[in-house]
């Protein structure tokens, strides 16, 4: 999965890099049937304290989202979610890239953010 994960995310970044903006974030969503998406935004502001920093958008993937099925809880699909950023920025083709920013992030679009990466 992660391969599909990091084809879907090259070619986005291969379009769009650099993005604009100060930090990352993949918002997750659970979809219907034990579907789940992702979608990639930069913000024009970053605040760990704050918790809707991630709702200044200056960019975003729209409706071109990573999709995927699995028969798993939403807490299964966060860390799976995780993991696949996480290994992204230690090999993806735009890693480097992507830590020039103040922080990567990924969460829910109605919970909590996990900052995977801190500049």
């Amino acid at each position: 999965m992660y391969d599909e994960f990091a084809k879907w995310l090259d070619r986005i970044l291969d379009e769009n890099m650099p993005l604009p903006g100060v930090a990352i974030n993949f918002n997750i969503y659970e979809e219907v049937d034990l579907h789940w998406s992702i979608q990639l935004i930069s913000s024009t502001y970053f605040d760990e304290e704050d918790e809707d920093w991630n709702c200044y958008e200056e960019f975003t993937t729209g409706e071109d989202l990573y999709e995927w099925q699995q028969g798993v809880g939403w807490e299964k699909i966060l860390d799976i979610s995780c993991e696949m950023i996480r290994k992204y920025l230690t090999e993806g083709k735009y890693a480097e890239k992507l830590k020039k920013y103040e922080a990567v992030a990924a969460g829910f679009v109605d919970g909590d953010v996990e900052i995977l990466y801190r500049r």
